[in-house]
């Protein structure tokens, strides 16, 4: 087997948010190790971060490291932070190329900050809800009122900045219980390139709306319709915008793997960083249960490497290719992968599972695969040796008779 390897650290650079979002895993899922970390990332373990990179980057001969400042809200950091890291950065990784992006709630984005990011070449993405009345009902202040309009004029200083140099993307937890098709539309109104759709985080454990065991017996696909009804608007629309997870489907029905971490065949290569120095796996994890994420592990003590040879860590990188049997058996397992790692999650056997939406992985990559085709030569279809795909005679035959869905 192929040594294991990081190509991007999330730097967990706050712990703490401005915000309140009740879906959110790391403060109202059950997981309460925050409270012991340090509210802000100090420069010790900034200096360590950027001495493990090296280090790890010379052992594996990795040219190229991403960096993803996230919280929390990483924009409670002071703007010297960035400043701070990123000059290091570029100054210590010599011969190494570093990206940095920033995933942010919007509320605090302002013309200072963008030129902050912009003159510093981190790529912003904004999470955004949807329409308003979703937006509000999830990702609240603290004292209980929405951020939906600070969100949105954040999100416009950004996109009219002339000193980011990337369109501002937006990334979206679906509700299933707002209209897909007004939200498309209202994330093209609000004039972005880039999207990213994410499914709520859960598990059996901790199943999102939709996904109780009676509903996935009765073979209800919320999700998987909500996806379907956009991508069917998307698919024919003449100027698309970028809509990630259904760009890494099509792509990987088409024989290329860009999934990562959602889908396909990738191993899933990167960590987090709390603001402690704490190494983890990725973040969702702490749906599973209070400190299920802690390895003892720590860039102050530890290596990159040390850190990928613990057992949670390692069996996230290798989630695409440890797999349940029923996923084993899949005709879609090459395009879902046994979904998100996280999402296979049950307290009795790990995750030793198909995903918590494996019904919906399979209905949606079965519609986009069978739209794909139609759109395709046959002489071409036959080559790749493609072939249209049922969702009703593969739910059958594949997962009904697996009883611990």
């Amino acid at each position: 087997m192929d040594p294991l390897k990081c190509q991007a650290l999330i730097l967990k650079i706050a712990s703490r948010c401005n915000l309140n979002c009740d879906y959110c895993y790391i403060y109202n899922k059950g997981d309460y190790t925050y409270l012991k970390q340090p509210k802000l990332m100090s420069n010790e373990v900034v200096d360590a971060i950027i001495e493990r990179v090296k280090e790890h980057c010379s052992l594996h001969d990795q040219k190229f490291f991403e960096f993803v400042f996230h919280g929390g809200e990483p924009l409670l950091a002071p703007r010297e932070f960035f400043k701070s890291f990123v000059g290091k950065a570029r100054e210590r990784l010599k011969g190494i190329k570093v990206g940095f992006t920033l995933q942010t709630n919007g509320v605090l984005l302002d013309n200072e900050w963008c030129k902050t990011l912009g003159l510093l070449d981190i790529s912003v993405g904004v999470s955004i809800d949807g329409l308003q009345e979703t937006h509000d009902l999830h990702r609240k202040y603290h004292n209980g009122n929405g951020s939906y309009y600070d969100t949105i004029r954040g999100l416009k200083i950004a996109q009219n900045s002339p000193f980011l140099r990337n369109n501002v993307g937006i990334l979206m937890v679906i509700d299933v219980e707002s209209d897909p098709v007004e939200v498309y539309n209202q994330l093209r109104f609000l004039g972005t390139r880039y999207i990213n759709f994410l499914l709520p985080y859960g598990n059996y454990e901790n199943t999102p709306t939709g996904l109780l065991y009676q509903e996935r017996k009765e073979g209800k696909t919320l999700y998987a319709d909500w996806l379907i009804e956009i991508f069917n608007i998307w698919w024919h629309s003449d100027q698309k915008i970028e809509i990630r997870i259904f760009k890494q489907v099509v792509e990987l029905i088409l024989g290329i793997d860009n999934g990562f971490e959602y889908w396909g065949q990738r191993r899933s290569e990167f960590l987090v960083i709390e603001t402690d120095g704490s190494i983890e796996a990725v973040g969702a994890l702490k749906l599973c249960g209070h400190g299920f994420t802690k390895a003892d592990m720590n860039v102050l003590n530890n290596t990159i490497d040390d850190a990928l040879e613990t057992e949670l860590a390692k069996n996230y990188q290798l989630s695409h290719e440890i797999l349940c049997q029923q996923c084993q058996e899949c005709p879609v397992v090459e395009v879902c992968g046994g979904g998100f790692f996280p999402h296979r999650y049950r307290s009795s056997n790990g995750f030793n599972n198909p995903s918590v939406y494996c019904l919906n992985l399979l209905k949606l990559i079965t519609h986009i695969q069978n739209v794909v085709l139609d759109t395709m030569p046959k002489e071409l279809i036959s080559e790749g040796e493609m072939e249209k795909l049922t969702f009703s005679i593969i739910k059958e035959e594949y997962i009904e008779s697996f009883t611990y869905i």
